[in-house]
């Protein structure tokens, strides 16, 4: 079940009451838009995971796409700013992309395309990471539709979804001394969060991709572990590429690559392995549909390794 973000509006009597409120403020509007009729939109955000609910969010920005390149826009600094809000917009259908924890100060840079738009109302919007070798912290972002009619108020909707993925990585019983330093490549350079995948849901990795460094992996006694966020695998590419350079006390060096299934948009993968069981190439097939989770029991897939 989604948990609502602002819990002013979970019961049915908040809504009434948040509605009456609306009222009240629209009442008092002048119109901005010449005269056309006019309607209203409010937002009612929520989790699209659940596990999410404790996170705190301090930019949400909202964009509304409608006919006749009309675009209104809006940052808050609040899940409180945002829930008593009211955008007037003209009669007509919108999109409405909201992305959260997307700024500068986060690490993000998100781009809005600029001209005119064709048949589709929401102009092309991308996010990337401003350094891609910093581990980033965890974003949100949703696309809904609504419709406005004269004199009415919309609540819309939105479910935050997650943008990055996240991977663990844990190899057990290492070699007292060995150090190990960690790569991820075929990560995207970014999201299109304006633009759909095959099953209609909107966000798409783009399809170029960008090595990571993790550096060294921590330690806790003969575990050596890894875990950060990352851009989803690139859509140009099938497989993610993890690659762990391994450092022994004598002081040679060598290389074992992980061939893993793709990181998916807002998804969870780990990586449970023994330090014996890494060979130069391990290739590892999933069974999961949406993430992989990979164990020393092999439990959610398939591992083949070639000497």
């Amino acid at each position: 079940m989604l948990k609502k973000i602002f819990p002013l509006i979970a019961s049915a009597l908040a809504v009434a009451l948040l509605s009456a409120c609306y009222h009240d403020k629209h009442e008092f509007m002048a119109n901005e838009f010449g005269g056309q009729p006019v309607g209203y939109v409010a937002l009612q955000l929520m989790w699209d995971n659940e596990s999410d609910a404790d996170a705190t969010l301090k930019s949400i920005t909202f964009q509304a796409f409608g006919a006749d390149d009309i675009v209104r826009s809006r940052t808050f600094t609040s899940v409180e700013e945002a829930a008593a809000w009211l955008q007037q917009l003209p009669v007509g259908n919108y999109d409405i992309l909201v992305a959260a924890n997307m700024d500068e100060a986060s690490g993000y840079v998100l781009t809005t395309g600029s001209g005119t738009r064709s048949t589709a109302r929401l102009t092309t919007t991308s996010v990337a990471l401003a350094d891609y070798n910093l581990p980033p912290s965890q974003s949100w972002f949703a696309v809904t539709n609504v419709t406005i009619s004269e004199g009415d108020i919309i609540v819309a909707q939105i479910r935050l979804r997650r943008l990055l993925s996240s991977l663990a990585i844990t190899i057990s019983e290492v070699l007292e001394g060995y150090s190990l330093t960690a790569s991820v490549e075929h990560t995207a350079q970014g999201v299109i969060l304006s633009e759909t995948d095959g099953s209609g849901r909107y966000g798409v990795a783009s399809a170029d991709e960008q090595a990571v460094e993790c550096g060294l992996l921590a330690t806790d006694g003969t575990n050596h572990s890894l875990t950060r966020r990352f851009m989803p695998t690139a859509s140009s590419q099938e497989r993610t590429i993890i690659s762990i350079e391994i450092a022994t006390p004598e002081g040679t060096s060598f290389k074992r690559i992980i061939n893993a299934p793709a990181m998916l948009i807002g998804q969870d993968h780990s990586l449970n392995i023994r330090y014996s069981e890494l060979q130069s190439v391990i290739y590892i097939n999933s069974t999961n549909v949406n993430d992989w989770n990979i164990g020393t029991i092999l439990d959610g897939g398939s591992a083949e390794g070639t000497k």
